[in-house]
This record gives C-alpha cells, sequence and structure tokens, in this order.
C-alpha cells in the first residue's frame, strides 16, 4: 500500500524559537443535519497549541488568577498595612498548553476548550498529524483524511475555571474526509502563516453535539480546513469560506468551486477562487499587483434583525473580482484565544457559518468589464476579530 504523501506545511510546524514563542493551529469546518429533526448546523473543531516549551508537563492559562507578591509584600500583607492595599494583584504570564475547540457556528452557537499539558502531543507520525489526550481522558486526533474526538465542559468546570474561555456543552465527532480542492503556495508572513490544503473538502460521518446526533453528508458537508502558524496572530482577523456555489447566469450548482478570504496581511487580503477548476489567486506575499477594499459592517436592523457585510473588491490589469456577503449577527459568537505573547492579550473572533451572498468575476476589455460569472454563495463562514488588551 502505497504511502500517502502529507505537505509539510499541513504538519506540526512549532520548531525552535516558535516552541517558546509561537502557535499553530489547524481548523476545521463542516456542515452536518439534525438526524431527528432534518436542521442544518455548521460546526467548528481546532488544533491549537501555544508555545510548548515554557510549560511542557502542565498547562498554563494566562487568565488564570496569580498573585504577583514579593517576600515584602507579604509581610505587609499579614500586617494589614497600608502597603498591602498598593501591592500587584496579578501576575501575567506567557500561556503554555494544547487546546482543542469544538463548538457550532449557527445559531445558538457556542464553543468549549479542552486543554492538554504540551508533553501529551504526538505529532511527527505517517498515520497521523497530530494527537493529544491519552486512555485516562479525552483522545483527539487529526489524520490525512479523518479526525475524530470529544470535549466536554460542565457548568461546574466554567465556576471553579473561568480561565477556560468556553461555555458549558459536550460535542464528539467521528469524520473521514477528502479534500478536493487545495491552493498553493501559502502566504508566508514576518510572523505569521496561512496554508489553504482543504478549501472545498467533503465530510463524512456523525456528530454529537449536545446529546443531538447530526448527521454529516458529503455533497452537502460544504467542508473546509486551513492551518494558520506563527509567532503572532494577525489583527484584525478578516476571513471568508464557502464551497456552497450555484450560478447565478445557468442555475447550475457548481461542484468543483470555492472561496478562501483570508488576512488582514500589512492591509492586504489573500484571495483564493475556483471556478469549476479555474483558480484565480491574489496572494498577500506576492510580487504580483493588485488593489483591495475590504469592509465588515453592521447594517441597519430589517425585517432579518441585524446583520453584518463583508465586503470584498479585488482589480488587477486582468480582472476584477467582487464579493459580498451577509451574516445574521443573531447566528454568530465571539471565540476568544490567547496569544502567544502574553500578558492577557486575547484574540476575539466574531463567526458564524450561515452567511450568504454572491461572487461575481469580470475580465476587462480595455475600458470596459465582460461578466465572466456571477455566483450566489451560502453557508458561508464568515469571521471578524481584533486582538483586545488587558486593562491598565
Amino acid at each position: 500500500m502505497a504511502v500517502k504523501k502529507i505537505s509539510r506545511n499541513e504538519r506540526y510546524m512549532l520548531k525552535g524559537a516558535l516552541k517558546r514563542n509561537g502557535f499553530d493551529e489547524w481548523r476545521i469546518v463542516t456542515n452536518g443535519f439534525n438526524k431527528t429533526t432534518g436542521e442544518e448546523k455548521t460546526f467548528l473543531i481546532e488544533f491549537y497549541v501555544v508555545n510548548p516549551a515554557l510549560s511542557p508537563d502542565k498547562c498554563v492559562l494566562g487568565f488564570k488568577s496569580r498573585n504577583k507578591k514579593s517576600a515584602s509584600d507579604l509581610q505587609y500583607a499579614l500586617a494589614g498595612t497600608q502597603a498591602a492595599t498598593t501591592m500587584q494583584t496579578e501576575e501575567f504570564v506567557q500561556p503554555s498548553f494544547a487546546m482543542v475547540k469544538a463548538g457550532m457556528l449557527s445559531e445558538n452557537g457556542k464553543q468549549m476548550n479542552s486543554y492538554f499539558p504540551p508533553n501529551q502531543l504526538e505529532f511527527g507520525k505517517t498515520d497521523y498529524l497530530i494527537k493529544v489526550g491519552g486512555a485516562s481522558g479525552e483522545m483527539c486526533m487529526l489524520t490525512d483524511d479523518a479526525t475524530y474526538g470529544s470535549v466536554c465542559v460542565t457548568s461546574a468546570d466554567l465556576q471553579e475555571k473561568p480561565e477556560l474561555l468556553c461555555q458549558a456543552g459536550s460535542m464528539s465527532w467521528s469524520l473521514k474526509f477528502k479534500k478536493q480542492i487545495e491552493f498553493t503556495p501559502d502566504y508566508h508572513g514576518a510572523g505569521n502563516h496561512w496554508a489553504c490544503f482543504g478549501a472545498r473538502t467533503s465530510f463524512e460521518g456523525r456528530i454529537i453535539f449536545d446529546g443531538e446526533e447530526y448527521v454529516v453528508m458529503p455533497k452537502k458537508s460544504y467542508g473546509y480546513i486551513d492551518k494558520n502558524w506563527g509567532k503572532n496572530f494577525v489583527s484584525p482577523v478578516y476571513h471568508l469560506n464557502s464551497s456552497n456555489f450555484t450560478s447565478i447566469i445557468n442555475g447550475k450548482v457548481m461542484d468543483h468551486s470555492c472561496v478562501a478570504v483570508q488576512g488582514v496581511y500589512n492591509d492586504k487580503l489573500s484571495v483564493l477562487i475556483c471556478l469549476e477548476g479555474t483558480k484565480i489567486e491574489f496572494h498577500a506575499d506576492k510580487h504580483k499587483k493588485y488593489t483591495i477594499t475590504y469592509e465588515c459592517t453592521e447594517m441597519p436592523e430589517d425585517d432579518e434583525g441585524v446583520r453584518l457585510h463583508w465586503t470584498v473588491s479585488i482589480h488587477d490589469r486582468k480582472r476584477v473580482v467582487d464579493i459580498d456577503v451577509f451574516c445574521n449577527a443573531s447566528a454568530m459568537f465571539i471565540r476568544d484565544y490567547e496569544c502567544p505573547e502574553g500578558g492577557r492579550k486575547l484574540l476575539k473572533i466574531l463567526g458564524g457559518g450561515n452567511g450568504t451572498g454572491e461572487l461575481k468575476v469580470f475580465n476587462k476589455i480595455k475600458k470596459n468589464l465582460e461578466l465572466i460569472e456571477d455566483v450566489r454563495i451560502a453557508n458561508v463562514v464568515c469571521e471578524y476579530g481584533n486582538i483586545e488588551f488587558p486593562e491598565t
């Protein structure tokens, strides 16, 4: 049996200096249908590792309360003197842990986080990309064609450990997948890298979310897999992805198409599009010149409630690409990620998985534009975020 070739950037990347100041994150998105009601939901699974060499044997969560005090501070406190009231009570640290995040990017969505000491990580094998956990507790794994795992957080857990930065709930999954469209080369910046090796991915299997079973079917999974790693998070975060395409021109479902938008990288976005096998790529780190404008704005409330609006417009010497996506605010929630540099910095991402919109591609012919494709896109994963700094 031939050994499957796994690209380098799909694998664990925290080597050298990144082991002490860096992060590695695999992101998996798929849709499933409630086995009882038929309701469609979007699910998220993430494997996140940060600063593993700082504390290999024990999870260090930056938002856990820690007293910062010297011996003299303790003496003042024991004596009950006024100086005790001025002592610094919180110590900021760099985080060090492996985490699996599982959640639902739909109405009533939420996230659950399970943390592991970095020494429980396994990687570098030929049969899987990353595995974390063990026989004594939860075990989660990602291979080149499957992912399995479970995450459970109780209300009691959160009451005892609010630093978990999630909600109470449970999710388990057993999924196989086939990556159908990938994009290379990847984005490589000074402190951040992005690999989009599963821009269109078909998933099959089942998900149990808070005790309810969801069936994942290949043709309706609209799956996506990518990876971010490096020294720092980008901020702001601007992301869109979809593989549910229907041509407005001829009404046909486009089974070999997708779009992924990622950034912000030095005021630019990487925009990767595939239209029935034809790729149109704008890479933020390449010398190819293009101009891009983008926004994420809140729309006035209407009959559909409050919606957010993502707009992207790209121009180069050959083409114009316009993307418009709307997502209901009621179907979005905020996910939190501890920044590698610590100091209680949080990357907060507002995201949802039920965006809808339109993608248009034009060819430039002298001073005129020729419409090449007009596509209705659905099941769009929509995200926008920024780094939040601690109050001083």
